[in-house]
């Protein structure tokens, strides 16, 4: 199964349903870290890659380079819902 969506700022991805494993992969590779009381993700960029390979159809380098900061978080939690049904 997959689903087309558009970003907010225009550009389209293509979301793809990911095995349990991968996406267990996914949400076990955030490291969360505390900094003077405050909760910091310490491989943020890493983190949103990962996910970006897992969930969109044809993620190479180019489509992920061609990406903005927001776009790319806005793509993460598509992903997340997209493959979080059910849970």
């Amino acid at each position: 199964m997959s689903k087309k969506i558009t970003l907010k700022s225009g550009k389209k991805a293509t979301l793809i349903e990911m095995s349990v494993d991968d996406f267990d992969k996914c949400m076990d590779s955030i490291q969360v870290e505390e900094r003077d009381g405050n909760m910091m993700i310490k491989n943020q960029f890493r983190v949103s890659t990962l996910w970006i390979r897992s969930g969109v159809q044809n993620a190479d380098d180019k489509f992920i380079k061609s990406l903005s900061i927001e776009d790319r978080a806005e793509l993460q939690v598509a992903i997340q819902d997209y493959n979080s049904l059910g849970e």
